[in-house]
């Protein structure tokens, strides 16, 4: 039997671990030649060696040469760690772990957890509410926005911005949408430009300002706005697909929802579990700098490679035969790959987990009654496949 991929089949979309498992097992490395004969590779063996082998494969556009790439975006002019790999990579990195430190999240712990406790009343008020629209969008554009500091009277424009530009990270996109990515690029780097001379001036305690002073000449003043622009758009929605997926898995699940309630030494182990069990971002992408050869399959450098994270977080040789189902209790479940792995590993991971760890246990144990009112809603992303709406109850 011959596995067909299609993302866009309404029912890859709703579930895609099927077809995910028939290509581990029939096809772990398939050529996708509607997407120029780039390589999709569905194991975590092979996705784990890839993501932890910076010699032999790249993130810089510049090693790609065969491919698909979004309409007049220039990938190489974007001078960000997401993009580049090292010595650049390293330079920046360095930068930015000073202005966001574990220890800075910490201390934003109170904040968040007041966020989350305000967007919990609200869903106690109203009985019923989609959280997507109420919960799993608002709650992570707020906290990257606090910490950025961004002006609140700005951030209705940050946010239609951030819902263009963050369409850069998908492997495909119409004309419309990759002129949208460019016109609000440019309208948010010089809307960036001016605050960041505002913090020079009148430095606070927020990331920008670290930022600013952190920076050791090892960023040029448009590099360090670059790396606001990614965390102001890169941030919240990994983050609100998380939220969502775990409020929609524990709402179809209230067996796993009701071990999560009894037991708040879990909230950490459930996150992580539902960070394996639907991966917030599905796909990553790497370019072999040589020529590579898998499962008897020789790959030409340059060519592109999708590594599905989604994939690798459900093969039974790695997670054995209940890869595929929901449990909290997981041992070893931090081996998931949906944060990547090796130098490229997400930047604003701990900020993902702080959020969904006080939101899981609390909504669990708050709303004992949680249900789906009705079905959810989906998008049709190939990277950022999500539920577009999770409408819930706790009546």
């Amino acid at each position: 039997m011959t596995v067909i991929y299609n993302p866009f089949d309404p029912s890859f979309i709703e579930n895609p671990y099927p077809t995910l498992k028939a290509l581990r097992e029939e096809a772990p490395v398939y050529q996708i030649m509607a997407a120029d004969g780039v390589w999709l590779l569905t194991r975590y063996h092979d996705i784990s060696e890839i993501l932890h082998d910076r010699e032999r494969f790249s993130v810089e556009h510049r090693n790609l040469k065969r491919g698909p790439e979004l309409e007049g975006v220039a990938y190489q002019r974007l001078p960000v760690i997401l993009f580049r790999d090292p010595p650049d990579h390293t330079r920046w990195r360095r930068i930015l772990s000073r202005s966001l430190t574990p220890a800075h999240i910490e201390a934003f712990r109170p904040r968040v957890s007041e966020m989350v406790d305000e967007l919990l009343d609200l869903l106690a008020d109203k009985g019923e509410l989609d959280f997507v629209e109420e919960y799993s969008v608002p709650l992570p554009f707020r906290v990257i926005s606090e910490l950025l500091g961004t002006p609140s009277e700005d951030r209705e424009q940050l946010f239609a911005w951030t819902a263009d530009i963050v369409n850069i990270t998908e492997p495909i996109a119409s004309p419309e949408v990759s002129q949208a990515i460019v016109i609000s690029s440019e309208e948010m780097r010089t809307y960036m430009r001016d605050l960041v001379a505002h913090k020079r001036a009148h430095p606070a305690d927020d990331i920008i300002s670290r930022l600013l002073a952190a920076n050791d000449g090892g960023m040029t003043d448009e590099e360090l706005i670059s790396h606001l622009m990614l965390l102001q758009v890169s941030a919240p929605d990994p983050t609100s697909n998380l939220l969502a997926y775990g409020t929609l898995a524990f709402a179809r699940d209230p067996e796993q929802a009701a071990v999560l309630r009894g037991d708040p030494g879990l909230d950490a182990n459930a996150v992580e579990e539902m960070l394996r069990y639907e991966a917030p971002l599905q796909l990553t992408g790497r370019y072999p700098t040589e020529d590579v050869e898998y499962h008897g399959q020789r790959i030409e450098a340059g060519t592109a490679l999708v590594l599905s994270l989604a994939s690798a977080n459900h093969d039974e040789a790695k997670w054995g035969p209940t890869a595929d189902d929901l449990n909290v209790r997981r041992d070893h479940v931090q081996d998931h790959l949906s944060f990547a792995r090796g130098i490229h590993t997400c930047f604003g991971a701990q900020l993902a987990r702080l959020q969904a760890q006080l939101t899981f246990g609390r909504m669990v144990r708050r709303f004992p009654g949680l249900k789906l009112s009705a079905p959810p809603t989906w998008n049709s992303l190939l990277n950022r496949r999500g539920p577009t709406q999770v409408p819930i109850s706790v009546r």
